[in-house]
């Protein structure tokens, strides 16, 4: 939720998450943002409180009263968000949302020792003359929000003064993360469709108030306001909802058509349009689009919708739309309290794991400083006894992101073994076991036995039931059963179909279920698969994959020994 504050309360806070930057050298006062590193624990400043609600937990070192302000309006903006994306088409986490607050008199800060690693490694190094070096200031970005496969981070510095009295507000990339990381993936023209709506809304008023459309140009949207009847050009709807990028000529028109579609749906004195439109957008997710799809969700064919639009226009470039949104349900009683070790090394032990990739990214010279700060957060609770299963997950998928897997794997199978929610981490583990048994095949030709296969999956079998899905289980699920000569039968296959429903515009996935489908001799499923993922938009390789299996289906052949998309 890249949250801004208002300005008067604390100017960076405004900016969307920014990017960790360094402005070209000839520019004075570059200033380079990085997300805090301590180097050593801080002692000064106020414990560290704890803060639990529905799907939030919050490390704060700030007083209750703003921890709880920002718990609450957390909770307000992510209902607002369902009047133009509702919950069913937002991407749903096991995991809580972590929030690690700090207070801007006490907040972390870039260690010195992080400093001078930059500066010697800056153009020129320490042969760079003091003024140029001077003129390069190093600071904490104060507010960022990073992601997983499975979880959402968000890293605040607040100024206390006066924030119980303000409302934060939500950035369109954040409305676009929530719609784009949903699965099935709504169809792009929603996605950004939604964002753009989004951007012209006023979520501090109630009701919400969408700006009027702009349609074109400036110049154009003015003749038709001042004639309803001036001419206008929309794309065909079937264009509009062709599951392609289309032309770049059209790029623009069909994203402003698509905020158009979005407002007509939205608009109207009863919900029936709005409804119809969920419906649409859910089916579209997991198949082209069709006009048969779209009249039976809104009972009308593109010809006569895309009449009504060209109509509804002249009223939106001039009128504002209103949408009133539900009542704010209040969460319950919030009880801050005195962190414990296991929470602090968690929360934001992960927080600072998160912060490997970033860094990676863009400093690489930096990351074993990242890394080594995360792993010295993480294990200050683990040395001291602490065998929480979240933490012990932690330290295992730290331990992945700085490439170690040997070290990662104890920790992910005691994780595993304690019930852990965490998607991810069930993949590693099955991920690395697999590495491991493909080293040691028990069947001739790199074969797996079938209890080889049983013991890699083992762990997949609570991650399936987890949220969210990751195509990452389901091609490891595939991968092994390609690897193993073990017969199926078709209800087997059915995590599979489960995983093709969840990502269906996946080539490789697809492929790799239509394949294992053709080696078990199921044609009709491997070849109803076959078409799915030829309708996918494959590139030309895996285009190339279907048709290959679809001739070695119609002259009733097994398939290769091993499928070639397999790594």
């Amino acid at each position: 939720m890249n949250l801004r504050l208002p300005l008067r309360l604390l100017p960076a806070l405004a900016l969307a998450v920014p990017g960790l930057r360094a402005a070209d050298a000839s520019v004075p006062d570059r200033v380079v943002e990085l997300p805090a590193l301590t180097v050593a624990e801080q002692v000064n400043g106020p414990p560290w409180r704890y803060l639990q609600a529905p799907g939030l937990e919050i490390l704060s070192r700030c007083s209750d009263p703003v921890t709880e302000h920002l718990a609450e309006e957390m909770n307000r903006l992510q209902q607002l968000i369902g009047v133009i994306l509702p919950e069913e088409l937002q991407v749903k986490l096991a995991v809580p949302v972590t929030v690690v607050l700090y207070s801007e008199e006490n907040k972390p800060v870039v260690s010195q020792e992080v400093i001078s690693e930059l500066r010697h490694n800056s153009p020129g190094g320490d042969a760079d003359n003091s003024r140029s070096r001077s003129e390069v200031r190093y600071r904490s970005l104060p507010n960022l929000r990073l992601t997983d496969r499975d979880a959402m981070d968000f890293f605040f510095i607040v100024d206390e003064k006066g924030f119980t009295s303000s409302a934060l507000t939500v950035t369109p990339e954040y409305v676009r993360f929530m719609a784009r990381s949903r699965t099935p993936m709504p169809p792009a023209w929603f996605v950004d469709g939604v964002a753009d709506l989004f951007a012209a809304s006023d979520f501090e008023r109630n009701p919400v108030i969408v700006s009027p459309v702009e349609w074109g140009s400036e110049q154009e949207t003015r003749k038709i306001r001042k004639d309803p009847d001036y001419p206008r050009a929309l794309l065909p709807l079937s264009e509009l909802f062709a599951s392609g990028p289309g032309p770049e000529a059209q790029k623009t028109l069909r994203r402003t058509e698509a905020l158009l579609f979005l407002r007509w749906a939205l608009d109207g004195k009863t919900n029936a349009r709005r409804e119809a439109l969920w419906k649409f957008v859910a089916r579209a997710s997991a198949a082209p689009a069709t006009e048969e799809m779209f009249r039976e969700c809104f009972g009308l064919g593109y010809v006569d919708v895309q009449e009504r639009l060209s109509d509804y226009l002249a009223l939106a470039v001039d009128n504002p739309l209103r949408l009133t949104p539900g009542k704010i349900a209040p969460l319950p009683a919030l009880e801050p309290r005195l962190a414990t070790d296991a929470e602090v090394a968690r929360l934001r032990g992960d927080w600072e794991r998160l912060e490997i990739g970033y860094v990676k990214a863009r400093f690489p010279e930096l990351t074993s400083k990242y890394v080594d700060q995360a792993r010295r957060t993480l294990m200050r609770a683990y040395d001291k006894g602490e065998r929480d299963p979240r933490l012990l997950g932690v330290i295992g998928l730290c331990e992945v992101d700085a490439g170690n897997d040997a070290g990662a794997r104890p920790y992910l199978e005691a994780a595993v073994a304690g019930g852990v929610v965490r998607p991810r981490v069930y993949f590693e583990l099955s991920r690395l076991r697999y590495a491991e048994a493909r080293t040691k095949p028990e069947l001739p030709g790199g074969h797996l036995s079938a209890a080889q296969a049983t013991e890699v999956l083992k762990p997949l079998a609570a991650a399936y039931r987890q949220a969210p899905p990751l195509v990452e289980i389901y091609e490891l699920t595939a991968d092994v059963w390609s690897r193993s000569v073990a017969a199926f039968k078709r209800h087997n296959l059915d995590v599979l179909d489960e995983g093709v429903g969840f990502f269906p515009w996946n080539p490789r996935l697809i492929y790799q279920v239509a394949w294992l489908n053709a080696r078990e001799g199921y044609k009709p499923e491997a070849e109803a698969l076959i078409a799915r993922g030829l309708g996918a938009g494959p590139d030309a390789a895996f285009k190339t994959r279907f048709e290959q299996l679809r001739t070695t289906l119609a002259a009733a052949a097994q398939p290769a020994t091993q499928p070639p998309s397999q790594p």
